[in-house]
This record gives C-alpha cells, sequence and structure tokens, in this order.
C-alpha cells in the first residue's frame, strides 16, 4: 500500500504541477549528490569537487595523462549521471513548463494585472464591431466557450490583436471576476454567450457580482449590460436596481440601438438613412409621416416604438394632423394583444386600429368618443406581405401625397427579409420610397444592390440594408452630453428658470452625481430620448444652433415638446392621474411626487391643461425653457463634435 501511496503521489506530481516537478528534480540530483559524498568520505577518496560538477555538467570533457583510474571511474559515474539529470530529466522539465505555459495562454488561463482597459465578459457576434472601435486600448474579453476557436473566430475579424486578451471564465463566479481587475477599468460591457436561453438573467446576476467587487472603488465605472429580449429591457429602464453609485448602469438592447442607428443618428458607415419626415413638416404643412413596418419581430417593434419617441410635429398643434404607425404581420392580433398588454397606459391614450385583410372586420380598435391628446396612432393590418390586397395598400399609400412613407422590413431570416423587401410593388421604387431590410448578419447584398452601375436603371436607390448584430454597439450612440445638457435645463428651470450657457465640466458633473433618489434611470433614459428629438425638432423649425427664436417658435416647439413627453412617459410604464388623483394633487391631500414614485403622472395631458409642480413652478416652463435652449444645445454639441 505504500509503495501505492508513493507511486501515486510521484504520478500526481508529474502530471500536473510543473513547479512540483522542478523541485522533484532539484531533490533527486540532491540524494545522489549527497550518496556520492557519502561514499566518497566512507571510502577516503580523493576527487576533486570541482572535477564533479564540470563532469555533472558536461560528461564530454576529456582526463589529463596524469589523471588516476578511480577518478576517471567517478568521472564517469558522475558523467552518466549529469547526462540522465540533464538531459533525460531537466530539458523536458523545461520543455514541459514552455509548453505548458503556451497551453495555458492558448486556453485562456494567465491572468496578467491589467489598468486603464476595457473589459468585456461574454462572446457573441456583437465583439468584432465592439472591439473595433477601441482602437489602441487594451481589450480584456472573458468567456466561457472554448479560447483557440474563439481567438481564431474573433482574430478573422479584428486586426489589431497585440492589444487583446482572452480569457477562460464564468460571469456568474466571482473568482473569474476578481482575474479582471474590474477596479483598475474604465468601462465594462456585460455581453454574455451566444445563444443562450437565459442570457439576461445571467447578465443581471454578473452585474450584481462586479457590484460587489467594486464596493470599495473610489471611482464611477461605466457597465453597459445587455439584454437580448425587448421586454426585459423595457423593465430595465424603468426601474433601479440595487447597486451602487460607483457603477453606472446602462441597459441596452440591439432592436433599439439599431432603431436609433437608422431613425436617430440615421448614418451606418457610408449609409445614409433617410428622416421619417422626408422634408421638413412645419406648422403649416398638410403632410404626415407614415411608418410601415413589415413583421412584428423584435427589430419591427423596437423600430415602431422609437419611430413613437420620435415623430411629433408642429402641424399637430395647428392642423391636428398625427403621425400614423402601421404594422404588418400574419400574426398581427396576437402580437397586437401582446402590445396592448405591454403598454396598456399608451393605447388607452392613442387611437389604434385593427384590420384583416379579406374580412369585414374593419377599424377594430379602441373606439372611444373621448378625444385623444396624444398624437401619434397606430394601426395593425393581419396579412402575409405577399398577399395582393396588402401589395394593392402599399401601392396606394406609395401614391399618397400626403403622407411621407417610409417602410422596414423585419423578418429575422435574412432571405425572407430580402424577398418581402425586393418584391414590393413598383410604385414603391418609382417614387423612391425610403425602403430599410434588416439583415443579422451581412449588409453585402442589399449595399451592392443599392449602389448604381454606369448606364443602369436604379431601381433600389433607396433599398438599404441595416440591423447586422457585428456592427450593433456605436459608440457615438453611447455619448450621453446630449442628454446631459437636458438633465442640466431641468435643473436650471427650478433654480435660475432660464439657461444662458451650457458649460461642459458643470454638466458633466452634475450627472454623474446624480441627486434623485428614486427612478434614476427611468429619469436618465427621459433625459436620452428628449436629447434624440433634437433634429426632427431643428428641421421642423429651421432652427440654427446659437440663433435665438422668435416667440412664435419657442411656444410652438414647447408644445411640441410636451406631447413628445407624453408619448414618453406613456410607453415608460406611466399613466395619467384619475379624476380623483387629480382632485387629490389639486387639494394637496397627496402630492405629484408621490404618484410619480408609482408611475402616475398628473402631468401626463394636455399642454393648454398644465398647472404647477410641486415647487410651485408651471409645467410647462420647462417644455419652455428646453425649446429656448435647443440653439445653445446645438451650437455646444457642434463644438464637441469638432474637437472628438
Amino acid at each position: 500500500m505504500k509503495n501505492k501511496n508513493i507511486k501515486r503521489r510521484i504520478d500526481r506530481v508529474l502530471s500536473k504541477s510543473v513547479l512540483k516537478q522542478a523541485c522533484l528534480w532539484v531533490i533527486l540530483v540532491s540524494i545522489i549528490f549527497a550518496i556520492l559524498f557519502l561514499v566518497k568520505w566512507i571510502c577516503h577518496i580523493e576527487v576533486s569537487h570541482a572535477n564533479w560538477i564540470l563532469h555533472f555538467l558536461n560528461p564530454a570533457n576529456s582526463f589529463p595523462e596524469t589523471t588516476q583510474n578511480i577518478e576517471k571511474f567517478w568521472a564517469l559515474l558522475i558523467g552518466g549521471i549529469g547526462m540522465f539529470c540533464l538531459s533525460g530529466l531537466l530539458i523536458p522539465i523545461v520543455s514541459n513548463i514552455i509548453n505548458r505555459r503556451v497551453e495555458k495562454v492558448q486556453n485562456g488561463q494567465t491572468y496578467y494585472r491589467f489598468e486603464n482597459h476595457v473589459v468585456i465578459i461574454g462572446y457573441n457576434k456583437l465583439c468584432a464591431g465592439l472591439i473595433q472601435q477601441y482602437e489602441g486600448t487594451d481589450i480584456v474579453l472573458q468567456t466561457v466557450r472554448e479560447v483557440p476557436k474563439i481567438r481564431h473566430e474573433l482574430f478573422s475579424k479584428v486586426k489589431d490583436e497585440e492589444n487583446i486578451t482572452i480569457l477562460s471564465g464564468n460571469r456568474t463566479f466571482e473568482e473569474d471576476l476578481k482575474k479582471l481587475h474590474l477596479t483598475q477599468c474604465k468601462e465594462i460591457f456585460i455581453l454574455g454567450e451566444t445563444d443562450e436561453e437565459d442570457n439576461d438573467s445571467l447578465n443581471i446576476i454578473c452585474l450584481k457580482k462586479i457590484n460587489r467587487l467594486l464596493a470599495d472603488s473610489k471611482k464611477t465605472v461605466r457597465c453597459n449590460v445587455l439584454f437580448q429580449h425587448q421586454s426585459t429591457f423595457a423593465i430595465f429602464q424603468q426601474q433601479d436596481i440595487e447597486i451602487d453609485k460607483h457603477i453606472d448602469f446602462v441597459p441596452f438592447n440591439c432592436h433599439e440601438t439599431w432603431a436609433q442607428k437608422v431613425l436617430v443618428e440615421r448614418k451606418y458607415k457610408d449609409i445614409e438613412y433617410t428622416p421619417l419626415d422626408h422634408h421638413p413638416i412645419t406648422a403649416g404643412s398638410d403632410k404626415h409621416v407614415h411608418f410601415v413596418i413589415i413583421g412584428m419581430s423584435g427589430m419591427g417593434v423596437a423600430m415602431g416604438i422609437q419611430a413613437a419617441h420620435l415623430c411629433h410635429f408642429p402641424n399637430f398643434i395647428t392642423r391636428k394632423i398625427k403621425t400614423r404607425i402601421t404594422f404588418i404581420d400574419e400574426h398581427a392580433d396576437r402580437e397586437m394583444n401582446f402590445l396592448l398588454g405591454r403598454y396598456k397606459h399608451l393605447f388607452k391614450e392613442t387611437d389604434y386600429y385593427y384590420r384583416e385583410l379579406g374580412d369585414e372586420r374593419n377599424n377594430l380598435g379602441n373606439q372611444s368618443s373621448k378625444i385623444k391628446f396624444t398624437d401619434i396612432e397606430f394601426e395593425f393590418i393581419k396579412s402575409r406581405i405577399e398577399n395582393p390586397k396588402m401589395q394593392e395598400e402599399l401601392a396606394k399609400w406609395s401614391l399618397d401625397n400626403q403622407s411621407y412613407l417610409t417602410i422596414a422590413v423585419c423578418f429575422s431570416f435574412s432571405p425572407d427579409a430580402i424577398a418581402a423587401g425586393l418584391y414590393l410593388p413598383d410604385e414603391v421604387y418609382d417614387r423612391k420610397i425610403p425602403v430599410v431590410i434588416q439583415q443579422e448578419l451581412s449588409d453585402y447584398t442589399l449595399s451592392m444592390l443599392s449602389k448604381r452601375t454606369q448606364n443602369s436603371y436604379w431601381k433600389y436607390e433607396n433599398v438599404k440594408p441595416f440591423g447586422m448584430l457585428d456592427d450593433c454597439y456605436d459608440l457615438e450612440l453611447a455619448d450621453e452630453h446630449a442628454a446631459m445638457m437636458i438633465k442640466y435645463i431641468y435643473n436650471k428651470t427650478r433654480t435660475d428658470c432660464e439657461v444662458t450657457e451650457l458649460p461642459i465640466h458643470e454638466i458633466e458633473a452634475m450627472w454623474k452625481q446624480w441627486d434623485e433618489t428614486k427612478n434614476v434611470i427611468a429619469l436618465k433614459y427621459s433625459n436620452r430620448y428628449c436629447a434624440n428629438s433634437r433634429h426632427i425638432k431643428q428641421r421642423s423649425l429651421n432652427i440654427q444652433p446659437n440663433e435665438s427664436l422668435l416667440p412664435e417658435q419657442i411656444n410652438l416647439l414647447a408644445q411640441v415638446e410636451h406631447n413628445r413627453w407624453n408619448i414618453e412617459k406613456l410607453l415608460m410604464g406611466y399613466r395619467p392621474t384619475t379624476p380623483e388623483e387629480a382632485e387629490e394633487i389639486a387639494t394637496r391631500r397627496r402630492s405629484k411626487s408621490f404618484y410619480k414614485e408609482r408611475f402616475i403622472h398628473n402631468d401626463i395631458q394636455a399642454y393648454q391643461t398644465l398647472t404647477k409642480d410641486d415647487e410651485g413652478i408651471l409645467v410647462n416652463l420647462y417644455d419652455v425653457n428646453i425649446a429656448k435652449a435647443l440653439p445653445l444645445m446645438l451650437r455646444e454639441l457642434d463644438k464637441l463634435k469638432t474637437k472628438i
């Protein structure tokens, strides 16, 4: 049994720890030399110790002619031992150390000390596009997948390999997260792995563990958390979670990010997207935006919701003309009911219609005598896109001179999306109606089709791809300065009542030291959505950077802003107060803040009926000050863009 235990221990040493192997070699050599010295001492053999060491290190040393036989014998013996210990044992051990090190590096099991780096936790299709935007910055990527495969896949897309370190680890294990040196990093992305069913839950678990690890951190770290499901993302837009102030929690969703690229920034690489209002919709305009979304996928719903955030125009105030958002899907009845449940407060305050092509049950919806104060209306059509009657409807909409039509094809399966987008009625292409087609993997096919070749008919000029997951996250969209300015204007309205300058350093400090204690995330998103609307407002009222607005422009712009704000709050889960709740506020039995904490907002109403807030400030003054400050905002944002 003892022999077996000794063998087992030796085998474990040889198969596992390289350091223990080296120690075992040193012990073995020491024992051999100890035995030799003992024999030499007992037998009184006169042999030079220096010769022993020389022959041990180099058995090929020659013998002088005067060398005695006994010395030759000991030299040969020690030389043989040296060959065994050095060539037979030491060289394989050193080789093993190198091989083990290479193997650890290849498998992501070698850990370094990082500083001022970007941490990406999890590997999916977003990684390559995200990493390419951080040129010259150290990137630490942690994944549970096989690191050699990830390295091969990632480096086929990313050229700069020197600054990228791939580590093996599980994002739900604190020990693995500690190896990322999160206290020294400048930004964190929690993405999760490809095709995880519980991706969103695991990302939240990871965020909680990072929160504990950063408990003693002296700086605030921006932590971007991907939510794959739109419903989960919407929840975390509204609700605070229990994390400390040293984490700036920013939830994001690929569908919403792409919707903002197409509808807000209107640019992707060398592709420029047409705005939903093809030309400025002024107070005297008789036109309206008609946004048609084919396919109520996650992307389709995100595009519709983003359009609802943006499309607010002064001609609703002057002529009661509304923006129309139309969803077309073969399961529109089911998907509509899902949306009605998810945004129940929105659909109680907006007009919506449902119809099935080929069925007499048309114009079903929230039929009510109540006049809605909102400026958006929705339409749900149950039909397949290839249905001849649906094609006739699209052709008719294309010929409508009173609307600015845009079509978005939102099918997750790229070939189906291309088929639907390229075989629309001829009127769509002849009238140059903007068509955007979702492509999850590559935009090459559509980008090639949309380019004119010499002496060819440019049929697909306005057909453009969007939705590519490998280019989802855009650092330009992550710039918060516009949203920071909106918060600054809100805060100044409570004190100075009007903003005459926008000091960037003060604005940044105010954003970092958020003073509200409830629903911080929802309030930040409110600022972001308000900032996103600046381009449409600028076009509608012909606003020039740093040029003061006329009183009639301010009045119109303030009402447009409040109409936008109404829809935003309804989308974020707030509801208007009931008459009884409004009475309690009016008689000061309850404050507005009491209800706002419960996602009930007394200011979700028509602009003309607004009253004062809890601080005694007329609520419409916030809208007025945002309107007045818009030219100043545009100027300062242009300055920041020039510096970048």
